[in-house]
C-alpha cells in the first residue's frame, strides 16, 4: 500500500501564499497534524520512506516516521519562481498556470513537474510493489502522484487539491 501525507500546515498555507522552493516551518497546527498522522499510522509497518527534502515536509515526516528516511528531489514542490510568497487568488493562480505551462517568470514547467512526479511514481511501482511505502511531500505533487495512481485520466483536474494539510491518501500498491 502506498501511504501519501501532505506536509502539515505552515504560516504560508494559512495565509494563502505560493511556497514552492521557499523553506518554510510548520506552525502549530502543521505540527498537531503531524501528530494526528503519526498516531493515525502507528500500526503501519512501513517497507520504505520516502520525503521531499524541503524542511516543512522533512518536519512532517520525522513527527510520522522514526526510521529510514529517503529524501528525493522530486518530491519537491514545484518551483514558483516570481509567485514565491505572493497572494494566492483567483488572479495569481490564473497568471501562475500561464506561467507553469512553459516554465515563464521562473517557475518550473509543469510538464517537468509532472515527469519527475511520474518517474519517482514509476520506481515506487516497480521497485516496491506490494510493499507499505511513505511517502511526505507537498501539495502540487500529491495531485500529480494522485493522477498517476487514479489512471492518468485525460479529464483530471489538477488545479483541484486532493489532500489538506496534514492529510492523507492511500493507494494499492
Amino acid at each position: 500500500m502506498v501511504y501519501l501525507v501532505r506536509q502539515g500546515q505552515t504560516n504560508w498555507n494559512l495565509l494563502k501564499k505560493f511556497n514552492g522552493y521557499t523553506d518554510t516551518d510548520l506552525n502549530q497546527t502543521g505540527i498537531e497534524q503531524a501528530k494526528s498522522q503519526a498516531e493515525n499510522l502507528k500500526s503501519v509497518s512501513f517497507d520504505a520512506c520516502f520525503c521531499s527534502p524541503q524542511k516543512r515536509a522533512r518536519q512532517t515526516c520525522e513527527i510520522i516516521f522514526k526510521g529510514t528516511i529517503v529524501f528525493d528531489e522530486r518530491l519537491s514542490e514545484i518551483k514558483c519562481g516570481e509567485f514565491e510568497g505572493t497572494e494566492e487568488n483567483a488572479e495569481t493562480m490564473k497568471v501562475f498556470w500561464q506561467a507553469v505551462t512553459n516554465g515563464n517568470k521562473g517557475t518550473e514547467s509543469f510538464k517537468d513537474f509532472t515527469k519527475r512526479n511520474c518517474d519517482f511514481s514509476n520506481m515506487i511501482t516497480e521497485e516496491y510493489k506490494g510493499k507499505n511505502i511513505l511517502i511526505v511531500t507537498h501539495a502540487a505533487n500529491a495531485r500529480v502522484i494522485n493522477y498517476y495512481f487514479t489512471g492518468k485520466s485525460k479529464e483530471y483536474d489538477f488545479s483541484k487539491a486532493v489532500a489538506p494539510n496534514g492529510g492523507l491518501i492511500t493507494y494499492e500498491n
